[in-house]
């Protein structure tokens, strides 16, 4: 079971693996096929490096899901060699570029996953649409039987990306569904690196 102390470390380590990789998500930030290959899909990506430092496995692309978290003894013993099967879903991790393209669809998708710990990471254009669309998020979460346990355990973390084009910076900000609304848990800013 999740804690909200796992839940800031996953924001953590979020912030970490992408501090390091600053400057390239700077310069492809507008090219979301890169972008997401940087999160998701390249060789060593910041999904990996976020669950490298929770000593878990991860996957990209299980049954929809962006990317799997998990621990080496939740794989389904004597599945087929080359295969990832799992049993149990630590962290179940929604990525989408484009923060107008229905981010309802990626809640209501983890809200139906079995999992601990439940992520999405996006990219507003400004604090407004940021705002609208949390409370939008968090009325899907409250209308469900599950919203006290969400809760409860801070089992669901939003991630907002934001980028300044004049300062060449990125600011992280999470943000915890709890009972009576989302709760900001910090915010980074990160600049470039030499």
């Amino acid at each position: 079971m999740n804690t909200p102390q796992q839940t800031a470390k996953f924001f953590q380590f979020w912030v970490d693996a992408c501090a390091q990789r600053h400057n390239i998500l700077l310069q492809d930030w507008t090219n979301y096929r890169a972008f997401t290959s940087h999160v998701l899909t390249e060789p060593d990506p910041i999904i990996k490096a976020v669950a490298t430092s929770l000593d878990l496995q991860w996957y990209s692309g299980y049954y929809h899901i962006d990317a799997i978290l998990f621990r080496d003894a939740d794989r389904v013993p004597d599945a087929p060699a080359g295969t990832t099967w799992v049993r149990r879903i630590r962290v179940a991790f929604e990525h989408e570029n484009n923060f107008d393209s229905g981010l309802f669809q990626e809640v209501s998708h983890l809200l139906i996953t079995d999992c601990d710990l439940r992520v999405v990471v996006s990219y507003p254009n400004n604090p407004d649409e940021l705002a609208s669309q949390l409370k939008y998020l968090y009325s899907i979460i409250a209308d469900t039987d599950r919203s006290d346990q969400i809760a409860e355990t801070g089992a669901f973390l939003f991630i907002a990306g934001r980028r300044d084009i004049t300062e060449h910076t990125i600011e992280w900000s999470g943000y915890v569904y709890e009972r009576t609304e989302w709760r900001k848990l910090w915010s980074y800013v990160v600049a470039p690196t030499t």
